[in-house]
């Protein structure tokens, strides 16, 4: 292996990826900035346009972030205080923060050893009032779609995918975010496809679901100056779309490249940690991130760390267990989620990492178990 002397290995690459991206960047900055088309223009027209070809889907709506793109899905679908929203407790806190903030009850899955929801366990928990499981598809790993879209058919429920991790993972023959009733998708900049700030989509094949929150998503109005319903500010600027535009050109490649180090991980370090679990046969997942787990997890992140290898953890405290979830829910159980979150380390993948920098961190995880 090469000399590995003042090797830093960073968790993600920003400047690295401007230094790519610059010169078309600032290319777009000027055209939007001379056409004065800021808010709800054709550069945002052109980017739901252009993911609509690339998820072979009917509609798409640009938005300000996740978090209230899924807001405006749940208040779309018509859902009653207090009706209930099968979802994970192992996710960032925005996928319950939703769901609480539209007024609606997050019921919590356990996860599997995929570190995705539970299925066998999710059905215990459907009952009248149950509208829809939400699966979070962490890392851009998917959920087992195919036995989700069964349990929601036969119970009359909707099927709505946090798609956050996941822009670009195929699941079978379909994009994920195509294949529930809608999907929601996250473009924060620490998100694989992402823009410069906060940003998000919404995806549907149903044209009545596209049309309430198209009104939603700009104070319910149909024109300038006639509103038909209560709605928020929730747009996807003109800047931001362009900017999605640039790395729309790149992310396919760039995921390829995510999963290849993703497999070169797993290839060295499956004998000494657990690696993240998915089938081949039936997904490509892009990584997001890549998720390791082991009961020394805070002993190999400290030693990583003096290594000058940046790692993270995905997610620490479980949404169960935060103050604000236990407030207004309760105290509930949910052991899997719980002993996985006390062993789980993100180990550092992006598009810009060298092949000596990947060697670098499993000689080091290698030598790590090793002492």
């Amino acid at each position: 292996m090469k000399n590995f002397i003042n090797m830093k290995v960073k968790f993600t690459n920003f400047p690295k990826e401007f230094k790519i991206l610059k010169k078309e960047l600032f290319r777009k900055f000027n055209k939007i900035g001379s056409e004065g088309q800021y808010v709800l223009g054709d550069e945002l027209k052109n980017f739901e346009k252009n993911i609509q070809k690339f998820l072979k889907v009917k509609h798409v709506l640009g938005v300000g972030n996740w978090t209230e793109g899924a807001v405006m899905v749940l208040k779309a679908f018509g859902y009653k205080k207090g009706d209930e929203i099968i979802t994970v407790s192992n996710s960032f806190i925005a996928t319950c923060g939703a769901i609480a903030y539209a007024g609606l009850v997050p019921k919590l899955v356990d996860v599997g050893e995929d570190l995705n929801i539970d299925v066998k366990k999710l059905k215990r928990k459907i009952n009248k009032k149950t509208k829809a499981i939400m699966p979070v598809h962490l890392s851009g790993i998917p959920s087992d779609l195919d036995k989700l879209k069964r349990i929601c058919k036969k119970e009359k429920i909707q099927l709505i995918e946090d798609a956050a991790h996941a822009f670009g993972t195929k699941y079978k023959n379909n994009y994920i975010g195509t294949i529930g009733d809608v999907g929601v998708f996250s473009l924060h900049p620490r998100k694989s496809f992402h823009v410069l700030g906060d940003g998000g989509l919404i995806i549907t094949n149903n044209t009545n679901l596209y049309k309430k929150i198209l009104l939603l998503r700009n104070h319910g109005l149909k024109n300038r100056d006639e509103s038909l319903v209560w709605g928020t500010n929730c747009r996807l600027d003109n800047l931001q779309a362009g900017f999605g535009n640039i790395m729309l050109k790149k992310i396919s490649s760039w995921n390829k490249k995510q999963l290849n180090i993703a497999k070169k991980y797993s290839q060295n370090l499956s004998n000494k940690l657990k690696v993240p679990i998915f089938n081949p046969k039936i997904s490509n997942p892009t990584f997001h991130q890549y998720i390791v787990r082991t009961k020394f997890r805070d002993k190999l992140k400290s030693f990583l760390k003096k290594n000058k290898i940046d790692t993270a953890i995905h997610y620490p405290i479980p949404i169960h267990q935060q103050i604000t979830y236990k407030k207004q829910f309760g105290n509930i159980k949910l052991p899997n989620t719980e002993k996985f979150s006390k062993e789980i380390l993100s180990l550092p993948i992006n598009p810009f990492m060298k092949e000596s920098e990947v060697n670098f961190v499993i000689k080091k995880v290698n030598e790590f178990f090793k002492k």
